[in-house]
């Protein structure tokens, strides 16, 4: 009786085993990319909206080709001599999920054409990962901004109805919640050479991990990295400017490539003036390229995240150079 059950369980998952598929002890199942695919019952009675939101873009992460295409991560055999560069996308409104699959939120071509680079001994791989949970819902943001003009400052003691506190609620806390949440996984299976790339609100959390957490990361490339709207908005709103900058470790913690715009109407190159103590930030303004922004992508925001850069970069050499330096 013992050897027929073996034969039903191995019958069972042989299919399983060949797509590439992971049991875990908690009763959820993980696809070859490293997403959950499938949560145990007694998890899906009590999962959360960010959990909800996670499982739902998180089918769109995992390693991609320079033509943005998945493949399993057990086609990367040697992991020790890999960089790991993770790409985070930018951000829309805290009540509203970002797809990375839009226009303005794929793995750019400058990103993409460094799949397979060798640095030094090293090759590069890139992970796209899908980050847009939501944040606030209305009423919080609101509760936020009026305590806010109360105080003059954040308010770190105002509580979520789930007991979380509400700060931490707000669309780039989670976002920042998601790429580490990544970074361990790929630090676990083995990977620790780590970039952590992004654009706008993607890069700007990246920023704020490396000052964070400084021995798990290696660099960060950063294009038009920013949160908090645009610089108009936040000269109307100044609550913005310290949401912006709420939760950064110690600048001096960093190391990092911060591509600039002039005509960038959400991160003028001044607002990066807050590092410019830290020599192991490089930034580089853009304000010459011939590259025109797109209003698709956010206009010169989103000036990075065209072909014409990713040309450019090919003569500049500016990110290649900058992951030579790190390696």
């Amino acid at each position: 009786m013992k050897l027929i059950r073996t034969l039903i369980i191995l019958i069972f998952l042989l299919p399983h085993v060949a797509l590439g598929l992971t049991f875990k002890s908690d009763g959820s199942v993980v696809d070859g990319k490293g997403n959950i695919i499938e949560t145990s019952k007694s998890t899906e009675e009590n999962i959360s909206q960010f959990e909800k939101d996670l499982e739902r873009v998180s089918k769109d992460s995992g390693f991609i080709d320079q033509e943005g295409k998945i493949y399993f991560q057990d086609q990367i055999k040697d992991k020790k001599n890999s960089i790991i560069v993770i790409y985070s996308h930018g951000a829309q409104g805290d009540q509203r999920i970002d797809k990375c699959l839009s226009s303005w939120a794929k793995v750019p071509p400058v990103i993409r054409d460094l799949h397979n680079m060798k640095i030094k001994s090293y090759v590069i791989k890139i992970y796209r990962l899908c980050s847009g949970v939501r944040g606030w819902t209305n009423e919080e943001q609101e509760i936020m901004w009026r305590a806010h003009e109360k105080l003059g400052k954040l308010d770190l003691n105002l509580m979520a109805s789930d007991g979380a506190q509400l700060m931490n609620k707000q669309k780039g806390s989670q976002k920042l919640i998601v790429i580490k949440k990544k970074l361990d996984e790929l630090i676990e299976l083995g990977f620790d050479k780590i970039i952590l790339a992004g654009h706008s609100s993607g890069g700007w959390q990246s920023l704020k991990l490396k000052t964070l957490y400084p021995e798990l990361i290696t660099g960060v490339i950063g294009l038009n990295p920013g949160a908090g709207g645009t610089v108009q908005n936040r000269k109307d709103w100044p609550w913005w400017t310290d949401v912006r900058y709420y939760g950064f470790g110690e600048y001096n913690n960093l190391n990092a490539l911060i591509l600039t715009h002039d005509k960038d109407n959400f991160n003028s190159p001044k607002d990066y003036d807050v590092f410019k103590n830290v020599d192991s930030v490089k930034k580089i303004n853009l304000t010459k390229s011939t590259c025109k922004g797109k209003i698709s992508l956010g206009g010169y925001h989103g000036v990075t995240l065209t072909d014409c850069y990713a040309i450019e970069e090919t003569k500049s050499k500016n990110i290649k150079n900058y992951l030579e330096n790190l390696f």
